[in-house]
């Protein structure tokens, strides 16, 4: 009887530890449970990727991280996200935004203060009520960067965002030059709320996009169209 016990329980753990050997995985299933869709960020960053239109994120890449460096690049990359937001020239949101980033299943929150957003990283999740962002670490990189627009990462599906519909297209309207260079977002701001202010790349857009993160071009977590 003290050998059978022994052998269930050996078993138990060998099937405990299959189950959550990849803690990245176990937490994307979660994330996709609550956020329907919310893995196609992963194709759709992936034909970026091959596309030579994004860069392979930090996280991917191979090599020893030293002394959390990666993590660091990450860390400054949402901290200049939220300096963006900031100083957008649109009228701050009064809803906080939670950001995951699908990588290394981070999350960071953007909380909105009388001074500009106020950002934390490394956070355990969404707030209730906030509005949730989807998305890659090198998609926030690139916009931290002036590389990319929200705009032109939101029409690419690269980004997908979840909550109340119309939070949603405030959100993309306010929001969508962040990432572009100086002088586009001088311009951008000079003309103020115009309802025709669309970025190039985000004519195609749904502005309305649900709680399940529509966006412009619908595919799987593989990168293959869905109809």
């Amino acid at each position: 009887m003290a050998a059978a016990g022994l052998f269930a329980v050996a078993l138990g753990s060998q099937g405990l530890a299959c189950g959550y050997d990849d803690p990245q995985s176990v937490a994307r299933g979660s994330l996709n449970w609550s956020y329907p869709n919310s893995l196609y960020v992963i194709g759709a960053i992936s034909r970026e990727v091959a596309a030579r239109r994004l860069p392979l994120a930090n996280f991917d890449r191979g090599g020893v991280d030293l002394f959390g460096h990666k993590f660091k690049l990450a860390a400054t990359s949402l901290a200049q996200f939220g300096a963006m937001l900031g100083a957008a020239p649109s009228r701050p949101l009064q809803t906080s935004v939670a950001v995951v980033l699908i990588e290394p299943m981070l999350w960071a929150r953007f909380e909105p203060t009388d001074d500009g957003w106020r950002t934390a990283v490394h956070v355990s999740g969404p707030g209730r009520g906030d509005l949730v962002m989807v998305t890659g670490e090198a998609v926030i990189a690139e916009i931290a960067a002036r590389h990319l627009t929200f705009g032109q990462a939101y029409a690419r599906g690269i980004v997908r965002l979840y909550g109340e519909d119309a939070l949603i297209a405030a959100f993309v309207q306010n929001y969508q030059q962040v990432g572009a260079r100086q002088s586009t977002a001088d311009t951008a701001g000079a003309r103020g709320s115009d309802p025709d202010r669309i970025a190039t790349d985000t004519s195609t857009a749904s502005p309305h996009a649900s709680q399940t993160g529509t966006t412009a071009v619908e595919s799987d977590m593989f990168g293959k169209p869905v109809q």
